[in-house]
């Protein structure tokens, strides 16, 4: 028996571990600096990006371990090399499990945005889907490893496909539309503001476009020709896009902030109204979130120029949730003399700050 085409066995599942690779050593800085600067997130969400990276990392470490098998211990079996070996299959369900994770924080993050109930149960449905899809292929990948039986898995793995590109698309597109829709919010903010919600939606669209375009590939390739290694090849480094998209996603809180202490915020003054843009994380939230609120500005002037001391909170505390606190405000002169009355002015403007939590 001839050996079959090395270059669509092997060679295209070698270049994919090396393309995987790459991706993997960008994952590893984006985790490492997760963990380093994002302490103060909910345990759920750290166990999350815990899980998942470790998932992806089995993941990563079977993809070599196909390579090897088929290359060195295998190397000249030409019945070896038409079956697809128990690493492959490794990967398959891996892979499902990153992208039904990764997906999943994303259609929380839009479902904490929108408060859109119906449309963030169907993304749910579609990702219950996909993964259904996934897991169903790597059944019959595992009943039929030859390659010669892969048309066998063609339509749950095109099915599979075509629900991951369209969970991906309408994530992106759904979270692009909340992102847009607050920074209509802001029509006289500066552009600080601005380049924050900007970066969130080229995030969001690069996290959409790129899953999406790998998957697109792999369908094509797979309706081509359904007896090679190349769509296994290309789908090595899906699971890289998506905890880069989970991680991006969060770090671009820290990254976007002036330095790291938690809940800082920068005053960015326009005329008539003052804004800050403010990023916090929240220790009570399970998944990252973005809040807008609104507070009022408060001066206190002192007819007498003797030292005031005094504490104040939020004058009109506006959220996502239109939540309405009334002032509250409390001082006392500090040579504590009250025979000088102090002026409380509460000022018409409105300082506004964008919290990614």
């Amino acid at each position: 028996m001839s050996l079959p085409s090395l270059d669509k066995i092997t060679g295209a599942l070698l270049v994919g571990t090396w393309a995987s690779s790459l991706l993997y050593m960008a994952e590893l800085v984006e985790a490492a600096y997760y963990f380093r600067h994002c302490e103060n997130d909910d345990w759920k969400l750290k166990m999350l990006v815990a899980v998942s990276f470790a998932i992806d990392t089995i993941s990563v470490l079977s993809e070599y371990i196909s390579v090897y098998l088929y290359t060195i211990i295998h190397a000249g079996d030409p019945v070896y090399l038409t079956k697809q070996n128990w690493a492959m299959l490794l990967n398959v369900f891996f892979n499902a499990a990153i992208a039904i994770l990764a997906q999943s924080f994303l259609v929380n993050r839009y479902w904490r945005l929108s408060h859109n109930i119906a449309f963030s149960v169907f993304l749910f449905v579609l990702i219950a889907g996909a993964f259904g899809s996934g897991f169903s292929s790597g059944l019959i990948i595992l009943l039929f490893p030859a390659l010669k039986d892969r048309r066998k898995v063609v339509v749950s793995g095109t099915a599979a496909l075509i629900t991951h590109i369209s969970a991906d698309l309408l994530i992106a597109a759904a979270l692009i539309r909340e992102f847009r829709r607050m920074k209509s919010s802001f029509p006289h903010t500066q552009s600080r503001m601005n380049g924050v919600l900007n970066r969130l939606v080229v995030r969001a669209l690069q996290t959409g476009l790129t899953t999406a375009a790998i998957e697109v590939a792999t369908a094509i390739t797979l309706l081509i020709d359904d007896e090679t290694n190349i769509p296994a090849g290309i789908m090595y480094c899906i699971g890289r896009f998506y905890m880069l998209s989970m991680l991006l996603n969060l770090n671009i809180r820290t990254s976007a902030r002036p330095d790291s202490t938690e809940g800082i915020s920068s005053g960015l003054q326009t005329p008539g109204r003052p804004t800050s843009v403010v990023f916090a994380h929240d220790g009570t939230e399970t998944l990252s979130s973005i809040h807008i609120r609104r507070t009022a500005l408060v001066q206190i002037a002192n007819r007498r120029d003797h030292a005031l001391s005094g504490t104040f909170k939020s004058g009109i505390h506006l959220d996502n949730d239109n939540q309405r606190d009334m002032p509250e405000l409390t001082f006392k002169s500090a040579s504590g003399d009250d025979s000088f009355p102090e002026e409380i002015e509460m000022m018409s403007k409105k300082q506004s700050e964008l919290v990614v939590a």
